[in-house]
């Protein structure tokens, strides 16, 4: 598998170009606001787009899929939940395939209902829900977002396999990428063991970040 983690501008945004080497297909996620980067990837790396995929909808993580949809032809996909007007709607635990490499969507709601992580062998793109050693935003100024969703969300992934490679939507950790296992081990809302734990603990993130020295 190709994979390339991409810096697109916004507020420390990473979009994600994942390729099939042997079928030179490629799909890029979370392109932002600058899609001419990931194309530029695509083109060094001679591959084929043939998904544009964002993670939800939220205007960071779409801005830059009508440029790649025009210079590529390939379809916009998101969760069938979506409002944003795209190609190509998938269901939870629904596989796409690029190659023989397949990209399994799960939803994941809280952050906004129409949120997905994108899986893709050992790699796992986690867009807004999760971060390193932090998690995606709700509240005020996320009006459709819901905690207890994120909660549930956040613990399917905890779920899954501990040596998942966990590559979020933000550079918002202490490094770009994580697994799993580690932010089990050591993501503060995570280790929270009830959701009224967890919840107070997004209501006083700012104090808990200023009291243990985390940037």
């Amino acid at each position: 598998m190709l994979f390339e983690q991409i810096r697109v501008n916004g507020d420390r945004n990473f979009g994600y170009l994942i390729g099939d080497e042997a079928s030179g297909q490629a799909a890029i996620v979370d392109a932002s606001y600058a899609p001419e980067r990931m194309l530029e990837a695509v083109q060094r790396l001679g591959l084929k787009v043939c998904y544009v995929v964002s993670t939800h909808s939220h205007p960071d993580h779409v801005a830059g899929n009508g440029y790649l949809v025009e210079r590529t032809s390939a379809p916009e996909v998101m969760h069938e939940s979506t409002p944003h007007p795209c190609t190509l709607r998938v269901k939870d635990n629904e596989e796409l395939k690029v190659g023989n490499l397949g990209l399994k969507f799960l939803h994941t709601p809280g952050h906004i209902p129409d949120h997905v992580c994108v899986l893709a062998a050992n790699k796992l793109l986690t867009g807004d829900i999760l971060f390193v050693g932090k998690i995606g935003g709700t509240g005020k100024h996320f009006p459709a977002s819901d905690p207890r969703q994120q909660w549930d969300s956040l613990h399917r992934l905890m779920g899954l396999d501990r040596s998942l490679e966990v590559w979020p939507g933000h550079d918002y950790g202490i490094r770009p990428s994580s697994t799993i296992g580690e932010e089990i081990d050591t993501n503060p809302f995570l280790l929270t063991k009830t959701y009224e734990e967890f919840l107070h603990l997004k209501e006083h993130w700012a104090e808990y970040k200023k009291a243990h020295n985390i940037p």
